[in-house]
């Protein structure tokens, strides 16, 4: 727990660390101006206030900030228990859905009910969540991604307004829209993680705010990089590798689940 005045945890999926606060007991006014404070990596929460444990190792405890904060309330009177969620970025602004943010809301919910089940209410519509009986994992069913330009949403004019936007150069990247829950735009590159010239080269803070500021994308859009390792011609599962510079937060973060889905939808 924190010893601020407004009681919060902290917790993680895969990376992306999120501050969580019971806002069934808790009145916070500004939304807003406290994530902005709470979230800075360079003056927000200190880690050191966290112990590793029940939502958070070592690692994520340690790092200042977070990429958001979720504001949640559990309504046991429903069957599964439904949790509604609200994720505040860093930035002050409200994110409709958020992958990793929502397995966090199902961890949280069954360290306080024990259940395994759970309706998620998102401002991007319910999402179902599972949790695994040892609780080491949460499932969310993230919904179908699409590439309606209405719905990612898109801005062009002409004869394109009304097409998906699809393999399209885009400030400097090629680059395709897609919706899953927050609006994406997915590059490919040549090279995954472990090429010295892959994906880890590139300088995602310099070539992600031109196409997240884009006006294609009136209403901005996260920006991830991808690259296929594997094509899954072979006997295994395909394997990309994705960074993703969310919106919001304004940088890279270490995962993104609505990006993962995008990456994938992108690639089919």
């Amino acid at each position: 727990m924190s010893v601020h005045a407004v009681p919060f945890e902290k917790y993680h999926g895969t990376g992306n660390d999120f501050l969580v606060v019971d806002a069934a007991a808790e009145d916070v006014g500004d939304r807003a101006a406290f994530a902005r404070a709470h979230c800075d990596r360079e003056t927000g929460v200190d880690g050191a206030e966290f112990e590793a444990g029940s939502g958070v190792d070592a690692d994520r405890a340690g790092r200042r900030g977070a990429d958001g904060v979720l504001f949640l309330s559990v309504e046991e009177r429903f069957d599964p228990t439904r949790v509604v969620m609200t994720l505040v970025q860093p930035d002050g602004s409200t994110a409709t859905m958020c992958g990793n943010g929502a397995r966090v809301v199902a961890r949280w919910a069954h360290d306080r009910t024990g259940d395994r089940e759970f309706m998620i209410d998102t401002q991007a519509g319910t999402r179902r969540a599972t949790v695994t009986p040892d609780a080491t994992a949460a499932t969310i069913e993230m919904g179908a991604p699409t590439f309606d330009p209405r719905r990612v949403p898109v801005a062009r004019d002409g004869p394109a307004a009304d097409e998906p936007l699809v393999d399209e150069p885009v400030e400097g990247l090629t680059v395709t829209a897609v919706n899953t829950g927050v609006p994406h735009a997915v590059a490919f590159v040549d090279g995954g993680r472990d090429d010295p010239e892959g994906i880890g080269a590139v300088d995602l803070d310099a070539v992600a705010p031109p196409v997240r500021h884009a006006d294609v994308f009136p209403e901005g859009a996260n920006v991830n990089l991808a690259a296929v390792v594997d094509d899954g011609s072979g006997e295994g599962e395909a394997v990309l590798d994705q960074r993703t510079f969310e919106r919001g937060v304004e940088g890279e973060t270490r995962s993104c689940g609505t990006g993962a889905v995008a990456v994938v939808a992108a690639a089919r």
